[in-house]
């Protein structure tokens, strides 16, 4: 079993520094990721070549076992 223990250090503060501040402060990055995120992808499922396939394939399983009766 692992041990822990808090590093209670006040050496450390909370808050960041303003070098920490200004390399965060890249706002075209950060509404790119915002919007790569949020957005669904432009190319719909059944356009995807392998998930196309994929489809087809469970579709066949499907067929196949209900077929079986």
């Amino acid at each position: 079993m692992r041990k822990f223990s808090v590093n209670n250090d006040e050496k450390r503060s909370s808050e960041p520094t303003p070098e920490q501040i200004e390399r965060q402060k890249d706002f075209s990055r950060l509404t790119h990721e915002y919007e790569r995120a949020t957005k669904r992808p432009k190319k719909p499922l059944y356009r995807d070549p392998k998930l196309f396939l994929l489809l087809i394939v469970i579709l066949l399983m499907i067929l196949l076992i209900f077929l079986e009766d």
